[in-house]
Protein backbone atom coordinates (compact mmCIF):
# COMPACT_ATOMS: atom_id res chain seq x y z
CA UNK A 1 0.00 0.00 0.00
CA UNK A 2 1.43 3.65 -1.16
CA UNK A 3 2.07 6.00 1.55
CA UNK A 4 -0.03 8.52 -0.14
CA UNK A 5 -2.65 5.75 0.11
CA UNK A 6 -2.43 5.03 4.03
CA UNK A 7 -2.66 9.15 4.54
CA UNK A 8 -5.76 8.95 3.06
CA UNK A 9 -6.82 6.37 4.96
CA UNK A 10 -5.66 7.37 8.35
CA UNK A 11 -7.52 11.21 7.46
CA UNK A 12 -10.95 9.33 6.79
CA UNK A 13 -10.59 7.49 9.85
CA UNK A 14 -9.93 10.50 11.79
CA UNK A 15 -12.79 12.75 10.57
CA UNK A 16 -15.30 9.45 10.82
CA UNK A 17 -13.96 9.23 14.62
CA UNK A 18 -14.64 13.17 14.73
CA UNK A 19 -17.79 13.09 13.93
CA UNK A 20 -18.86 10.30 15.88
CA UNK A 21 -17.45 12.21 18.99
CA UNK A 22 -19.43 15.48 17.54
CA UNK A 23 -18.35 18.78 16.92
CA UNK A 24 -18.97 20.57 20.42
CA UNK A 25 -15.94 20.33 22.92
CA UNK A 26 -17.62 18.79 26.57
CA UNK A 27 -17.63 21.07 29.43
CA UNK A 28 -14.46 19.39 30.78
CA UNK A 29 -12.52 19.75 28.02
CA UNK A 30 -13.40 24.12 28.31
CA UNK A 31 -10.81 25.93 30.10
CA UNK A 32 -11.26 26.55 33.64
CA UNK A 33 -10.47 30.38 33.01
CA UNK A 34 -13.38 30.31 30.41
CA UNK A 35 -16.10 28.61 32.50
CA UNK A 36 -14.63 30.67 35.67
CA UNK A 37 -13.09 33.90 34.44
CA UNK A 38 -11.37 35.80 37.08
CA UNK A 39 -12.91 38.59 37.89
CA UNK A 40 -11.58 42.21 37.01
CA UNK A 41 -9.93 44.13 39.56
CA UNK A 42 -8.47 47.88 40.13
CA UNK A 43 -5.67 47.20 37.81
CA UNK A 44 -6.85 45.41 35.07
CA UNK A 45 -10.43 44.28 33.16
CA UNK A 46 -10.29 40.37 32.75
CA UNK A 47 -12.21 39.87 29.47
CA UNK A 48 -12.83 35.85 27.85
CA UNK A 49 -14.56 35.31 24.48
CA UNK A 50 -15.08 32.31 21.93
CA UNK A 51 -15.87 32.45 18.33
CA UNK A 52 -14.67 30.58 15.44
CA UNK A 53 -11.33 33.02 14.51
CA UNK A 54 -9.11 33.86 16.97
CA UNK A 55 -9.59 37.72 15.69
CA UNK A 56 -13.71 37.45 16.55
CA UNK A 57 -12.80 35.60 20.04
CA UNK A 58 -10.11 38.37 21.08
CA UNK A 59 -12.79 41.00 19.63
CA UNK A 60 -15.65 38.99 21.69
CA UNK A 61 -13.67 39.17 24.79
CA UNK A 62 -12.74 42.95 24.45
CA UNK A 63 -16.79 43.29 23.78
CA UNK A 64 -17.32 41.63 27.54
CA UNK A 65 -15.07 44.32 29.15
CA UNK A 66 -16.75 46.95 26.99
CA UNK A 67 -20.12 45.58 28.90
CA UNK A 68 -18.55 45.49 32.42
CA UNK A 69 -17.69 49.24 31.34
CA UNK A 70 -20.55 49.93 30.42
CA UNK A 71 -22.46 48.71 33.38
CA UNK A 72 -20.66 50.88 35.88
CA UNK A 73 -21.35 53.88 33.46
CA UNK A 74 -25.11 53.09 33.73
CA UNK A 75 -24.90 52.74 37.69
CA UNK A 76 -22.88 56.26 37.60
CA UNK A 77 -25.70 57.85 35.74
CA UNK A 78 -28.50 56.85 37.39
CA UNK A 79 -27.20 57.84 40.76
CA UNK A 80 -25.82 61.39 39.29
CA UNK A 81 -27.42 64.69 40.10
CA UNK A 82 -25.70 67.07 38.23
CA UNK A 83 -27.82 66.65 35.43
CA UNK A 84 -31.58 67.65 36.23
CA UNK A 85 -32.50 68.73 32.57
CA UNK A 86 -34.34 65.51 31.17
CA UNK A 87 -33.10 66.61 27.58
CA UNK A 88 -29.68 67.43 28.39
CA UNK A 89 -29.38 63.49 30.51
CA UNK A 90 -31.03 61.81 27.71
CA UNK A 91 -28.53 63.36 25.16
CA UNK A 92 -25.77 62.39 27.43
CA UNK A 93 -26.79 59.29 28.00
CA UNK A 94 -27.03 58.55 24.41
CA UNK A 95 -23.33 59.75 23.41
CA UNK A 96 -22.12 58.12 26.46
CA UNK A 97 -23.37 54.90 25.19
CA UNK A 98 -21.71 55.89 21.58
CA UNK A 99 -18.17 56.34 23.44
CA UNK A 100 -18.37 52.73 25.18
CA UNK A 101 -19.41 51.29 21.50
CA UNK A 102 -16.57 53.11 19.97
CA UNK A 103 -13.71 52.43 22.75
CA UNK A 104 -10.72 51.83 20.92
CA UNK A 105 -9.24 49.47 23.48
CA UNK A 106 -5.25 50.09 24.16
CA UNK A 107 -2.97 48.40 27.19
CA UNK A 108 -4.72 44.63 25.76
CA UNK A 109 -2.55 41.88 26.84
CA UNK A 110 -3.47 38.10 26.11
CA UNK A 111 -2.98 35.59 28.57
CA UNK A 112 -4.18 32.86 26.95
CA UNK A 113 -5.88 31.21 23.78
CA UNK A 114 -7.14 27.83 23.53
CA UNK A 115 -8.45 26.29 19.72
CA UNK A 116 -10.62 23.32 20.62
CA UNK A 117 -13.19 21.96 18.63
CA UNK A 118 -13.26 24.10 15.83
CA UNK A 119 -13.53 27.34 18.51
CA UNK A 120 -11.11 30.00 19.48
CA UNK A 121 -11.00 30.79 23.18
CA UNK A 122 -9.41 33.99 24.32
CA UNK A 123 -8.36 35.39 28.38
CA UNK A 124 -6.80 38.77 28.15
CA UNK A 125 -6.74 41.84 29.72
CA UNK A 126 -7.22 45.18 30.02
CA UNK A 127 -4.55 47.70 31.59
CA UNK A 128 -7.28 50.17 33.23
CA UNK A 129 -4.70 53.10 33.36
CA UNK A 130 -3.50 52.81 29.85
CA UNK A 131 -7.15 53.10 29.09
CA UNK A 132 -7.71 55.71 31.20
CA UNK A 133 -5.14 57.86 29.72
CA UNK A 134 -5.69 57.33 25.76
CA UNK A 135 -9.50 58.34 26.63
CA UNK A 136 -8.23 61.22 28.67
CA UNK A 137 -6.49 62.64 26.21
CA UNK A 138 -9.88 62.66 23.44
CA UNK A 139 -11.88 63.74 26.68
CA UNK A 140 -9.13 66.95 26.77
CA UNK A 141 -9.17 67.54 23.37
CA UNK A 142 -13.23 68.22 22.95
CA UNK A 143 -12.23 70.06 26.15
CA UNK A 144 -10.42 72.59 25.19
CA UNK A 145 -12.22 73.13 21.83
CA UNK A 146 -14.86 73.78 24.47
CA UNK A 147 -13.16 76.06 26.54
CA UNK A 148 -11.83 78.27 23.56
CA UNK A 149 -14.68 78.32 22.00
CA UNK A 150 -16.93 79.48 25.28
CA UNK A 151 -13.62 82.04 25.81
CA UNK A 152 -13.60 83.84 22.35
CA UNK A 153 -17.70 83.89 22.50
CA UNK A 154 -17.54 85.67 26.10
CA UNK A 155 -15.11 88.21 25.46
CA UNK A 156 -16.92 89.77 22.89
CA UNK A 157 -20.62 90.96 23.89
CA UNK A 158 -23.08 88.83 25.26
CA UNK A 159 -25.08 88.25 21.77
CA UNK A 160 -21.32 86.15 21.00
CA UNK A 161 -22.40 83.57 23.61
CA UNK A 162 -26.28 83.71 22.78
CA UNK A 163 -24.81 83.40 19.03
CA UNK A 164 -23.01 80.54 20.13
CA UNK A 165 -24.44 78.87 22.60
CA UNK A 166 -25.73 75.68 20.56
CA UNK A 167 -22.42 74.88 19.52
CA UNK A 168 -21.39 75.52 23.13
CA UNK A 169 -24.09 72.99 24.35
CA UNK A 170 -23.48 70.24 21.65
CA UNK A 171 -19.66 70.10 23.03
CA UNK A 172 -20.61 70.56 26.74
CA UNK A 173 -22.74 67.22 25.98
CA UNK A 174 -19.98 65.39 24.49
CA UNK A 175 -17.69 65.82 27.17
CA UNK A 176 -20.12 65.48 30.14
CA UNK A 177 -20.78 62.01 28.23
CA UNK A 178 -17.32 60.84 28.28
CA UNK A 179 -16.27 61.49 32.00
CA UNK A 180 -18.64 58.35 33.52
CA UNK A 181 -16.57 56.08 31.17
CA UNK A 182 -13.25 57.39 32.55
CA UNK A 183 -14.76 57.52 36.32
CA UNK A 184 -15.65 53.56 35.17
CA UNK A 185 -12.13 52.70 33.73
CA UNK A 186 -10.63 53.98 36.70
CA UNK A 187 -12.62 54.78 39.96
CA UNK A 188 -9.28 57.09 41.15
CA UNK A 189 -10.59 59.52 38.21
CA UNK A 190 -11.21 63.04 39.83
CA UNK A 191 -13.77 64.59 37.22
CA UNK A 192 -14.94 67.53 39.82
CA UNK A 193 -12.41 69.93 37.51
CA UNK A 194 -14.53 69.10 34.41
CA UNK A 195 -17.69 68.91 36.30
CA UNK A 196 -17.56 72.04 38.16
CA UNK A 197 -16.19 74.39 34.53
CA UNK A 198 -19.12 72.59 32.64
CA UNK A 199 -21.16 73.71 34.94
CA UNK A 200 -20.33 77.45 35.20
CA UNK A 201 -20.01 77.26 30.78
CA UNK A 202 -23.72 75.81 31.01
CA UNK A 203 -24.98 78.61 33.49
CA UNK A 204 -23.26 81.47 31.73
CA UNK A 205 -24.62 80.07 28.46
CA UNK A 206 -27.95 80.01 29.45
CA UNK A 207 -28.29 83.35 31.66
CA UNK A 208 -26.77 84.98 28.56
CA UNK A 209 -30.18 86.01 27.62
CA UNK A 210 -31.30 87.37 30.22
CA UNK A 211 -28.76 89.52 30.06
CA UNK A 212 -29.42 90.76 26.93
CA UNK A 213 -31.71 94.03 26.10
CA UNK A 214 -33.14 94.75 22.88
CA UNK A 215 -34.52 97.75 21.33
CA UNK A 216 -37.05 97.42 17.97
CA UNK A 217 -37.03 100.21 15.59
CA UNK A 218 -39.99 99.35 13.54
CA UNK A 219 -39.76 101.88 10.58
CA UNK A 220 -43.29 101.86 10.38
CA UNK A 221 -43.98 98.07 10.27
CA UNK A 222 -45.56 98.08 13.72
CA UNK A 223 -47.07 94.54 13.61
CA UNK A 224 -44.17 92.91 12.09
CA UNK A 225 -41.89 94.55 14.88
CA UNK A 226 -44.31 93.29 17.88
CA UNK A 227 -43.48 89.80 16.65
CA UNK A 228 -39.96 90.32 16.88
CA UNK A 229 -40.52 91.48 20.52
CA UNK A 230 -42.77 88.74 21.33
CA UNK A 231 -40.47 86.29 20.25
CA UNK A 232 -37.27 88.03 21.28
CA UNK A 233 -39.11 88.40 24.74
CA UNK A 234 -40.23 84.32 24.46
CA UNK A 235 -36.40 83.51 24.39
CA UNK A 236 -35.54 85.50 27.05
CA UNK A 237 -34.46 88.62 26.33
CA UNK A 238 -35.71 92.30 27.76
CA UNK A 239 -37.31 94.49 25.50
CA UNK A 240 -36.67 98.23 26.27
CA UNK A 241 -38.50 101.15 24.77
CA UNK A 242 -35.19 103.34 24.60
CA UNK A 243 -31.71 102.27 23.97
CA UNK A 244 -30.91 104.49 26.97
CA UNK A 245 -32.49 102.18 29.37
CA UNK A 246 -29.51 99.61 28.79
CA UNK A 247 -27.00 100.35 31.74
CA UNK A 248 -24.47 97.77 29.66
CA UNK A 249 -24.35 98.90 26.40
CA UNK A 250 -21.96 95.61 25.80
CA UNK A 251 -25.93 93.81 26.27
CA UNK A 252 -27.61 95.76 23.88
CA UNK A 253 -29.06 94.96 20.60
CA UNK A 254 -30.67 97.42 18.06
CA UNK A 255 -33.10 95.98 16.13
CA UNK A 256 -34.22 97.58 12.84
CA UNK A 257 -36.80 96.34 10.88
CA UNK A 258 -37.91 97.82 7.35
CA UNK A 259 -40.93 96.75 5.16
CA UNK A 260 -41.82 96.82 1.67
CA UNK A 261 -44.69 95.03 -0.42
CA UNK A 262 -45.90 95.50 -3.85
CA UNK A 263 -48.58 93.87 -5.89
CA UNK A 264 -48.12 90.32 -7.06
CA UNK A 265 -49.96 88.93 -10.02
CA UNK A 266 -50.66 85.22 -9.64
CA UNK A 267 -52.67 83.16 -12.27
CA UNK A 268 -54.63 80.11 -10.61
CA UNK A 269 -57.87 78.51 -11.56
CA UNK A 270 -58.45 77.62 -8.24
CA UNK A 271 -62.11 79.18 -7.20
CA UNK A 272 -61.45 79.69 -3.62
CA UNK A 273 -58.30 82.30 -5.02
CA UNK A 274 -60.90 84.04 -7.49
CA UNK A 275 -60.54 87.82 -6.84
CA UNK A 276 -57.78 87.50 -4.16
CA UNK A 277 -55.09 90.11 -3.99
CA UNK A 278 -51.49 88.81 -3.71
CA UNK A 279 -48.72 90.75 -1.94
CA UNK A 280 -44.86 90.61 -2.38
CA UNK A 281 -43.59 91.34 0.74
CA UNK A 282 -40.06 91.79 1.76
CA UNK A 283 -39.11 92.86 5.78
CA UNK A 284 -35.36 93.31 6.45
CA UNK A 285 -34.12 93.16 9.95
CA UNK A 286 -30.57 94.60 10.49
CA UNK A 287 -29.01 93.99 13.93
CA UNK A 288 -26.43 95.95 15.40
CA UNK A 289 -24.71 96.41 18.35
CA UNK A 290 -24.61 99.58 20.82
CA UNK A 291 -21.45 100.82 18.75
CA UNK A 292 -23.53 100.58 15.81
CA UNK A 293 -21.78 97.78 14.69
CA UNK A 294 -23.77 95.43 11.96
CA UNK A 295 -23.78 91.98 13.35
CA UNK A 296 -26.53 90.78 11.30
CA UNK A 297 -28.59 91.32 8.23
CA UNK A 298 -31.85 89.20 7.41
CA UNK A 299 -34.30 89.43 4.88
CA UNK A 300 -37.70 87.63 5.39
CA UNK A 301 -39.75 87.28 1.93
CA UNK A 302 -43.26 85.84 1.66
CA UNK A 303 -46.33 86.21 -0.53
CA UNK A 304 -49.65 86.97 1.40
CA UNK A 305 -53.11 86.55 0.12
CA UNK A 306 -56.67 88.68 0.79
CA UNK A 307 -59.60 88.81 -0.53
CA UNK A 308 -59.83 92.09 1.29
CA UNK A 309 -57.96 93.57 -1.10
CA UNK A 310 -54.19 94.13 -1.46
CA UNK A 311 -53.60 96.82 1.36
CA UNK A 312 -55.05 93.60 3.63
CA UNK A 313 -52.74 91.80 2.16
CA UNK A 314 -49.66 93.80 2.64
CA UNK A 315 -50.62 94.02 6.51
CA UNK A 316 -50.88 90.41 6.92
CA UNK A 317 -48.19 88.59 9.76
CA UNK A 318 -48.98 85.08 9.65
CA UNK A 319 -46.74 83.83 6.90
CA UNK A 320 -43.54 86.32 8.89
CA UNK A 321 -44.47 84.84 12.05
CA UNK A 322 -44.71 81.69 10.74
CA UNK A 323 -40.97 82.40 9.79
CA UNK A 324 -39.47 83.30 12.71
CA UNK A 325 -41.30 80.18 14.47
CA UNK A 326 -39.26 78.12 11.27
CA UNK A 327 -35.79 79.69 11.72
CA UNK A 328 -35.90 80.81 15.12
CA UNK A 329 -35.44 83.89 16.83
CA UNK A 330 -31.52 83.87 17.27
CA UNK A 331 -31.21 82.99 13.60
CA UNK A 332 -33.21 85.79 12.63
CA UNK A 333 -31.72 88.19 14.37
CA UNK A 334 -27.61 87.16 14.92
CA UNK A 335 -27.39 84.73 11.76
CA UNK A 336 -24.85 86.43 9.53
Amino acid sequence: MSKILKAFIATISALIISGCQGGSPSTSELPDWYLNPPPSNPLVFHGVGEASTKEASRANALAVIGGQISTEVSSSLDMSTDVHNDEVSKNVREHTKTTIETIKFVGVKELEVKHNGGVFYTHLTVNRDTLLQAQKKKVDVEYNKLNSLYERAKAGNVFELIQNKSAIDKSVTKVRARLPVLKAISDGFNDAQYTKRLNTITNETNNAAKKAMVYVNANGAKQFGELVKKYASSYGMTIIDSPSQARNKNNLLLVSLTKTAKPKTVKTSDPRLKGASFADVKVTLTTKTSSNKTIAKNIVKVVNISKDGYNDAAAKTQKFEREIKRKGIINILLEK
